[in-house]
């Protein structure tokens, strides 16, 4: 039996233009894979009625069982989602006196008086249902029709997200009973995608056609992403995880959702290693990476942004020769900030950053995007290695940043070889 399909639609002006960056169209299109959902399209739509009517009209015309917009579900003049989705299901919104009074009471308990537009947010359908907001005032609105939900969201995605754990989600469980495909995510690093690919060549051309995989390329590495329906021998799915975890087995970090830096801490935690980091051109960006991490701090000690060649000196014991004879962004120096932050912090392992972001700066020897990353421990091990990104300079540090955390996982795992397992 197929997957029931999902048709998704981000309604904001904020959205189209710009000003906002979606967060919901990726949570949602995750949500409904593991309901098993066969998500069919995902589109943003500005706060235009003409457009608004025109897809709301397309979307009842596609076979997918299940609409969903987020946003417009608010009280000002471009919030028109409630308005349009009842006219698109010959339906109408009439204030409800109980949710009116309810939302009049959140306000009195948190010493506000009720407003008058109020009202706006207790409209419900009268051929639909509303779904109570836990953490804000718009509530959701449910239609059936036929084999069909329609679910209109708030755009805050704190809102869409508490609405759709506790009201949304269950429902659709129950309503449709869907089984989730087979997914599995491993996460690579040190490749690109290209090699990635040639590595998996021969074994993808066996993959049952029952099957898909997704390549899904960062600056950190590629993300494979393999997919079989819900119908499949589970046993078989197995087999081709493995077979996919064999090949892969150097460059494999984690799977599922980890991310380059918890592997690196789980790695340090497993062997009781500490860490330090010495930046100059990332600018802390390479610490806050890690320190997103839960639980960073059993590791992670702390780290040195030495941006001016004087703090190179000051904080990490970098020499003054070396500087005026090397330069900043040299090997020599990105050693001695590696070696210099992993004393000063007593940490087993030193990590530093020395480039030129740019726009200027650069030289014919040492253009813009030149990057020197070093790692010092644990033990004798040294490393050093150059880069010249291209981009701009959000992207230069990015790209950094990525490929300090991929050698640090690498250079932890030469260390570490009794370690298979990140």
């Amino acid at each position: 039996m197929p997957a029931p399909e999902a048709l998704v639609l981000l309604i904001g002006s904020e959205l189209t233009e710009g000003r906002l960056r979606d967060q919901n169209g990726f949570f949602l299109s995750q949500e409904l894979t593991e309901l098993g959902f066969f998500v069919r399209e995902v589109r943003l739509l500005p706060d235009e009625p003409s457009l608004l009517r025109a897809a709301f009209s397309e979307a009842l015309a596609t076979p997918a069982r299940l609409l969903i917009s987020s946003g417009g579900l608010g009280h000002t003049s471009d919030d028109l989602t409630a308005d349009l989705w009842a006219e698109a299901l010959g339906d109408v919104l009439q204030v409800s006196p109980a949710l009116l009074a309810a939302l009049e009471e959140r306000f009195r308990q948190v010493g506000r008086t009720p407003l008058p537009y109020l009202e706006r947010y207790a409209r419900v359908p009268q051929r639909g249902e509303a779904l109570p907001n836990p953490v804000g005032l718009s509530p959701g609105l449910w239609w059936e029709r036929g084999l069909r939900v329609i679910v209109a969201l708030p755009g805050p995605p704190a809102e869409l997200r508490a609405l759709w754990q506790e009201a949304v989600a269950p429902r659709l469980r129950d309503r449709f009973g869907a089984r989730a495909p087979f997914t599995a995510t491993l996460r690579t690093t040190g490749l690109p995608e290209s090699r990635v690919s040639a590595l998996l060549a021969e074994w993808e051309k066996r993959l049952p056609s029952a099957f898909r995989l997704a390549y899904n390329p960062s600056w950190e590495g590629v993300s494979l992403h393999l997919h079989a329906p819900a119908e499949i021998d589970p046993g078989l799915f197995e087999q081709q995880v493995q077979e996919l975890r064999r090949l892969l087995a150097p460059y494999l970090y984690g799977e599922g959702a980890v991310s380059l830096a918890e592997a690196i801490l789980h790695l340090c935690r497993q062997q009781g290693y500490t860490l330090a980091t010495a930046e100059s051109c990332t600018g802390g960006h390479l610490a806050a990476s890690l320190v997103d991490v839960p639980g960073a701090s059993e590791v992670f000690l702390g780290g040195v942004v030495s941006y001016a060649n004087s703090a190179k000196e000051t904080l990490l014991g970098v020499s003054a020769w070396t500087l005026a004879d090397k330069g900043a962004v040299s090997e020599e120096v990105a050693l001695q900030m590696a070696e210099g932050v992993r004393q000063r912090l007593g940490a087993s392992v030193g990590v530093a950053t020395t480039g030129i972001a740019g726009p200027t700066g650069g030289s014919p020897d040492k253009p813009v995007g030149t990057v020197w990353i070093a790692q010092v421990g644990p033990g004798a091990h040294r490393s050093a290695h150059r880069f010249i990104f291209p981009g701009d300079r959000q992207t230069i540090i990015q790209r950094a940043t990525a490929a300090a955390l991929s050698l640090l996982w690498r250079g932890l795992r030469q260390t570490l070889p009794q370690t298979s397992e990140a």
